[in-house]
């Protein structure tokens, strides 16, 4: 039973390093998508940008074409459109930090438990070879009670002679007083 226990625990820790792979892939797979998501943050704030110059220079060149001056409200109403863009840009780029900061996060807590599925599996592993040392043990010391118990038994089986021996001297010693 005991050497069954150690090869038990040798083949948990087999799944515990089975499962730590696959943790370690999960995280390299959750850094890949904050990389990629720092990218297309990147890319998408680019494009607001452009669209956000796009749509300015459009107003300017509206209030060109219409004979206006590019002041009073023509401004404002670029001012706005920058200030829109700006504000747009930056929570483009928040969300796309959360979403960073999220598989960060995720990679970190993959890498763990990784870390914790091969700390575990080393722990197995340990016991594994004590328990092998206990069931050693446990065949010398049953070895040894079975020596003991074929010495008691040839004991046994010397005494029961020598009180056989016994009986018979005792019988003939009472049967020689009978005849004197």
């Amino acid at each position: 039973g005991t050497r069954i226990s150690a090869e038990s625990l040798r083949t948990k820790a087999q799944g515990d390093l089975a499962e730590a792979s696959n943790y370690d892939l999960a995280s390299t797979l959750a850094k890949q998508n904050e990389a990629f998501t720092a990218q297309s943050t990147r890319i998408q704030q680019t494009q607001l940008d452009r669209q956000v110059t796009q749509a300015i220079g459009g107003q300017q060149a509206g209030v060109a074409g219409a004979g206006f001056s590019s002041g009073g409200t023509a401004l404002n109403l670029m001012r706005d459109s920058a200030s829109q863009g700006a504000l747009s840009r930056g929570v483009l780029g928040q969300q796309g930090a959360i979403t960073e900061a999220g598989f960060d996060e995720q990679a970190k807590s993959f890498t763990t438990m990784a870390n914790a599925g091969r700390a575990t599996a080393a722990s197995e592993m340990q016991i594994a070879g004590q328990t092998d040392t206990i069931a050693g043990q446990q065949d010398t010391i049953a070895a040894g009670q079975d020596q003991l118990a074929t010495q008691t038994q040839k004991v046994a089986n010397q005494q029961a002679t020598g009180d056989f021996i016994s009986a018979a001297l005792k019988g003939a010693a009472a049967v020689a007083t009978l005849a004197v």
